[in-house]
């Protein structure tokens, strides 16, 4: 077993701190915005709508290419 590094655990530290934000982001246009059309219904009150997606697929994309820089190639 390998120990790991400050730096690593530093780097590693800041992606997963990026996919949290992104998820956070998202949730955050998901709840205080509706829009374009509702692509899934959830419940008669409630749905997903296409700025939903755009926005977690937007924030996820930034949270990938912060891992990729941060993180080494093995």
């Amino acid at each position: 077993m390998t120990s790991l590094d400050a730096p690593t655990l530093g780097r590693l530290a800041l992606a997963a701190v990026a996919w949290v934000g992104a998820t956070l982001f998202g949730l955050a246009v998901a709840a205080t915005t509706t829009i374009g059309p509702i692509v899934v219904n959830l419940s008669q009150n409630h749905g997903v709508h296409l700025g939903d997606l755009v926005a977690f697929s937007g924030a996820y994309l930034v949270a990938l290419v912060v891992t990729l820089a941060v993180l080494p190639a093995h």
